[in-house]
């Protein structure tokens, strides 16, 4: 009984002495600035986007110092055009009941001075157009975005054809046929 009361103590006070994680603030902050200045120059037409929600999924330690941050984040349109040379985080968004959203994902590796957007796949949100109907909507979803470099799926193969072929149901019942 003293052997696991003694055993008790040692596990909890070893669970006192945990390993510092990293600091994922800061290097969140740094992570979502270069995915943002990624999206505003591949996927923004005319107007700047700006975050409207992130989340940091995952931190892997990739090296000494090295981490790669996988993230989700929303974007919105602002209302600075995107020649202009503003920084997005100062610009107002924009206030139409139709403005451009997106849903991003992104994985970004960041060491003490350098922070890269390794990969980054994003789909426009398109439920806020009120000219097309909700079956429409259902149907069509959200558009993807093309990475290039990755392989395309393959078509499904076509399912056989049954044309010609007549199978009875089996249970003697017909529509030209009355009981009497």
């Amino acid at each position: 009984m003293n052997l696991y009361i003694v055993l008790l103590v040692l596990l909890q006070s070893l669970g006192c002495f945990c390993v510092p994680g990293p600091n994922v603030a800061p290097m969140a902050e740094k992570a979502l600035e270069a995915s943002m200045v990624e999206f505003n120059t591949r996927h923004a037409v005319a107007h700047l986007h700006r975050a409207t929600k992130a989340s940091v999924k995952r931190v892997i330690p990739v090296g000494l110092e090295t981490f790669d941050l996988l993230m989700k984040f929303e974007t919105k349109q602002t209302q600075c055009p995107k020649n202009s040379g503003e920084d997005a985080k100062t610009c107002a968004f924009a206030t139409s009941l139709f403005t451009p959203k997106s849903e991003c994902s992104s994985r970004v590796r960041v060491t003490g001075t350098r922070t890269q957007v390794v990969t980054m796949n994003c789909a426009r949100d398109q439920s806020s157009s009120s000219s097309e109907s909700s079956e429409e909507m259902f149907s069509r979803g959200r558009q993807q975005y093309v990475i290039p470099g990755l392989s395309q799926a393959t078509q499904p193969t076509p399912r056989p054809s049954h044309q010609g072929e007549v199978h009875p149901r089996g249970d003697g019942f017909n529509n030209n046929q009355y009981l009497e």
